[in-house]
């Protein structure tokens, strides 16, 4: 709860982009840039909780660049299936799918073949605690509205500056000021998912 509260408290900091960061926050933000880059598949679980406290469970791939599964457990129905181009998000009950530009959703800047937070997202906060960095950012165009927060564990040798970190939270923020918490867990580096999970089906 403390991490969760300390991320809502750094998405409502003013602006600032990194040219504005200390050093040592550009420096967390290239570990951050590192990390994250190192990353081609991905897989685990993910809890989501809703900003109406609806918690929603499920599995997750990641295939960079541009890929991504959210495959809901029931009750809930829903499926978000990243292709490279488009975020399709189908309502399996309904049989309904509804289709949005990477670009315009907070996942942009974190799909791209090359992540580069501090060139293509502006840096609105970087917070530290004991082994934990937190990182929040937004687009500064504009087409991709709110902000995201991203959560990351120090592995070992925690608060050293070359600590091995881990994505374990991300905190979406909508332009309405509403929060939605992803934690995820068991996680699988590497392992190759099936090209049919990042298709669309509409």
């Amino acid at each position: 709860m403390l991490v969760l509260a300390a991320a809502l408290a750094i998405g409502a900091a003013d602006a600032r982009s990194v040219d504005e960061l200390t050093p040592k926050d550009a420096a967390t933000v290239a570990r951050v840039n590192a990390y994250l880059n190192s990353i081609t598949e991905l897989e685990g679980d993910f809890t989501q909780i809703g900003p109406d406290g609806d918690v929603a469970e499920g599995r997750f791939y990641l295939r960079r660049p541009g890929r991504a599964r959210f495959d809901y457990a029931p009750p809930n129905r829903l499926l978000v299936v990243a292709d490279g181009f488009w975020i399709g998000v189908t309502d399996r009950k309904l049989e309904t799918t509804d289709r949005y530009p990477i670009g315009s959703t907070p996942y942009w800047a974190l799909l791209k073949e090359k992540v580069n937070l501090a060139s293509d997202a502006r840096v609105l906060a970087v917070e530290r605690e004991t082994g934990i960095i937190l990182v929040t950012i937004d687009d500064p165009s504009g087409e991709a509205a709110g902000q995201l927060t991203l959560i990351f564990e120090e592995q070992v040798a925690k608060g050293s500056d070359d600590a091995p970190l881990q994505l374990t939270q991300w905190l979406v923020t909508d332009a309405q000021g509403l929060t939605t918490s992803v934690s995820i867990s068991n996680l699988i580096a590497g392992r190759h998912a099936r090209n049919e999970l990042f298709t669309i089906d509409d």
